[in-house]
């Protein structure tokens, strides 16, 4: 069970006057003291330091971008629960492309998971159309890049505002999502069982519990995105969509459908990775990636991985956070293997690390370099200008090995 304090709004009901509208230093600055105020820190005595990582913040163009105003501005979005902490290494992709990036705090998150119930969909979108709206009074090109739910809202805003968005990139996105009945029932849930998980946290970047208010109004803005969608009748924005078969929260099938149906500019491309070999290769826009990476004891790719980088000193291979998952969803054993164990190989809860090996859920992408070249040469369509800067793909993380792997079915 997590801390009461956790459990029990903070006070902050008025998302609006933290929206950034004006300049986004000082959005930051504001919202930085709103964390202060109302944030329950993980370990209270590093509750500055997780206040630092948790909250928004800009990156501007990479030194030796050379031009005095940046390529463009990008907007990025993050997920349900989750903070800016988990745009980071996207943010400095993105710098090094040479825009300036600008990651929000969505309301509601960041301080304690009982803020999701005073907040809803509604909330989000202002709050991401404010930002889309402030960046294009200051440079012509304006991309929004979102994570999960952060990628639907980019879809959202830019449907809702036309021509205030010049591209959108959605990673992992949440367009549709697997537990589709119990999240459609979440919204007459929430007036009987107000929380689906009360758990304590693990890590002080994201929220382990769950209000069952925040499923609904993720809902609400699905809804709402293909309201949209269909009220257009074509998604007229160059899109990029990055997504992992493997993802056992969104609906790969449907994304993929969605884009098909809607994506009608022919710079917009689909990434898909995948560890078993695909059977529909039928749309030449979508490029299929292999996952796997042994050099990294890498099978698959979860929803949590796409755009975090190796190297990410929290999530990365290397990092100070292991996902290990918990009872009743992995046996105990398995749980304190992956807690206690040196090293780990990394996939979804689908799949088996080689025998005698412990297992943990995929947090970082092996193949981030490449995604970043990839991302670099969707950018030079829309600008016409390729930036030569991203770091290169460490040999042979392009290859697929399932030697060592099986898949395991539920």
């Amino acid at each position: 069970m997590a801390p009461a304090s956790e459990l029990v709004t903070s006070g902050w009901s008025d998302p609006a006057a933290l929206a950034p509208v004006g300049d986004f230093d000082a959005y930051v600055a504001a919202v930085k003291t709103e964390l202060r105020a109302h944030r329950v820190p993980f370990d209270p005595s590093m509750a500055e330091a997780e206040l630092a990582s948790v909250a928004p913040f800009r990156r501007p163009p990479a030194p030796g971008c050379g031009a005095a105003t940046p390529r463009g501005i990008a907007i990025l979005v993050h997920g349900l629960s989750d903070t800016a902490f988990a745009m980071r290494d996207l943010a400095d992709s993105l710098s090094r492309q040479c825009l300036e990036a600008r990651v929000l705090l969505l309301p509601g998150h960041g301080t304690r998971p009982a803020d999701l119930m005073v907040v809803d969909e509604k909330d989000w979108v202002g709050h991401v159309q404010a930002a889309v709206l402030q960046a294009g009074r200051e440079n012509d090109v304006v991309v929004v890049a979102g994570f999960s739910l952060g990628a639907a809202l980019a879809v959202t805003v830019a449907t809702e505002s036309p021509g205030s968005v010049d591209a959108v990139i959605g990673v992992s996105p949440a367009y549709r999502i697997s537990s589709s009945l119990l999240a459609r029932q979440a919204r007459w849930l929430s007036a009987f069982r107000p929380w689906l998980d009360s758990g304590p946290r693990e890590e002080f970047a994201r929220y382990e519990a769950m209000p069952t208010r925040g499923i609904a109004s993720t809902m609400a803005l699905l809804s709402r995105m293909e309201s949209g969608l269909k009220g257009k009748g074509a998604f007229q924005s160059p899109w990029m969509v990055v997504q992992s078969e493997d993802d056992e929260v969104i609906d790969v099938a449907g994304n993929r459908r969605i884009f098909a149906a809607r994506a009608v500019d022919p710079r917009s491309v689909f990434l898909n990775y995948f560890s078993a070999e695909p059977e529909d290769r039928t749309d030449e826009r979508v490029i299929w990636l292999p996952a796997a990476d042994v050099a990294s004891r890498v099978a698959g790719l979860s929803h949590l991985a796409l755009h975090i980088a190796p190297g990410n000193p929290h999530y990365g291979l290397e990092g100070t956070y292991r996902n290990c998952g918990s009872a009743p969803f992995r046996a105990e054993a398995d749980v304190q293997a992956c807690k206690q164990s040196a090293r780990v190989w990394y996939g979804t809860g689908r799949q088996s690390p080689p025998p005698g090996e412990a297992g943990a859920r995929a947090t970082f992408n092996p193949h981030f370099p490449d995604l970043e070249r990839r991302i670099g040469g969707f950018l030079a369509e829309i600008d016409g200008r390729q930036v030569d800067r991203v770091a290169s793909s460490p040999e042979g993380s392009g290859r697929a090995d399932h030697a060592h792997w099986t898949l395991r079915r539920r």
